[in-house]
């Protein structure tokens, strides 16, 4: 698979509906191909780690929803037009409010923490870290052959423990 809108079309074929119920899920993972041209740029989201944050951008938790819409006696649209404000958020939201009431942007935060992580000198790109990985076989679409010892984690997450074959 190449581009987002191809993922998009298997996942339809695969869980039904239609593309554009996934094309944005897609499109985050495929993003860091905007700053880094190879599959290094891969590092970012096609690990487990990227799993996991794709779940925490893109999940919503519909029980709690229809909770709430049980409260307070609300119609079942209320589910729809919730989560199209959760969708119209993550696009447009940039704020989170803070116990004083206090509008802060989000980007000033992470670029605070990364800043201090990196004492208090620079904030580091992409190409920063991924200029200084090397290309692997394996990264590139698993074009050499590869010895794989897979397992189940606790988790119910393919584990695949990777020895490149130089070939």
């Amino acid at each position: 698979m190449s581009k987002s809108d191809k993922h998009a079309e298997s996942s339809a074929k695969k869980y039904g509906g239609k593309a554009t119920d996934y094309i944005e899920i897609h499109e985050l993972m495929d993003s860091s191909k905007s700053s880094w041209g190879d599959n290094r740029h891969r590092v970012i989201f096609h690990t487990t780690l990227g799993c996991y944050y794709i779940q925490k951008v893109f999940g919503i938790d519909f029980g709690e929803i229809e909770k709430l819409r049980k409260k307070y006696n609300l119609p079942e649209k209320f589910i729809d037009e919730v989560v199209q404000l959760v969708k119209h958020n993550r696009n447009q939201g940039v704020h989170i409010k803070n116990s004083d009431g206090k509008k802060i942007h989000v980007r000033d935060i992470a670029e605070q923490h990364i800043l201090e992580d990196f004492r208090m000198k620079f904030i580091p790109t992409l190409s920063d870290f991924l200029s200084n990985m090397k290309l692997l076989p394996w990264m590139n679409n698993a074009m050499s052959s590869i010895q794989s010892n897979e397992f189940i984690n606790d988790n119910k997450v393919k584990q695949i423990n990777i020895k490149i074959n130089k070939d």
